[in-house]
Order: C-alpha cells, then sequence, then structure tokens
C-alpha cells in the first residue's frame, strides 16, 4: 500500500478516547492511506494494521462500523492504548464543517493521522 501525503486545511479532531475526558486538537496533519477496507471485507489481519493483533478477531459489525485511521496525534492515547478507539474528525475548512467518525487500526509517524482514502475525500476541501 502506497502512502500519499497530503493535508486538510485546519483539521480539528475530537477524541472520544475515554469514557470520561474527551480531548480535542485543531490544525492536526492528516494524510491518506490505501486500506480500502471494503475490499478486504474489513479484515485488520491481511491489511497487515497494527492493531491486527488486539482486534482482528472481533465482530465483522464490530470491524466494519466506521471507517479505518492510524492515529499519532498530539493528544490522547499511543500505540496499543489507542487501537479500537474512534474519533470524530472534522474538516474546520469545509464550507460544511464535514466530519466523519474513525476507529484507529493502525499507528502512524507523521503526527496526525492517516486517514482511509475514502474518508479524506470525504473531508478534503482542497480537491
Amino acid at each position: 500500500m502506497s502512502k500519499q501525503l497530503f493535508l486538510l486545511d485546519k483539521l480539528l479532531i475530537f477524541c472520544v478516547l475515554a469514557l470520561a475526558s474527551a480531548q480535542s486538537a485543531n490544525n492536526v496533519r492528516a494524510t491518506y492511506q490505501n486500506y480500502n477496507p471494503q475490499y478486504i471485507k474489513w479484515n485488520l489481519w491481511t491489511s497487515d494494521t497494527y492493531c491486527a493483533a488486539q482486534d482482528g478477531n472481533k465482530s465483522l459489525a464490530w470491524r466494519s462500523k466506521y471507517d479505518w485511521a492510524a492515529f499519532c496525534g498530539p493528544v490522547g492515547p499511543t500505540g496499543t492504548a489507542a487501537c479500537g478507539k474512534c474519533l470524530k474528525v472534522t474538516n474546520g475548512e469545509n464550507v460544511n464543517m464535514s466530519s466523519v467518525t474513525i476507529r484507529i487500526v493502525d499507528k502512524c509517524g507523521n503526527g496526525g493521522l492517516d486517514l482511509d482514502i475514502g474518508v479524506f475525500k470525504k473531508l478534503d476541501s482542497s480537491g
């Protein structure tokens, strides 16, 4: 899977990473990754994601409920502690303030998010 680097302008992340304390961050770097889970039957093992060992045997309903992303953001848990958590991601530059909820299935090294290409396109306001 090849990575493409692009930025979403003024991406906002509202992290629903802990039940007791939601965290948020502004101006987070977002790139995209070709996970394409719908083509691999939402199989974390096939995609070779970091969280496969922890979440790969969860139900198809759980694995397919949200789009996938890698997380290495400025707030919230990292590594296996982030696996399976969900984030509400909003592009503040988009006129409609488009938001999507994603599930963390991988780790990254860009200091932000690697969104599945489909999610990235939903949020991208700069084409």
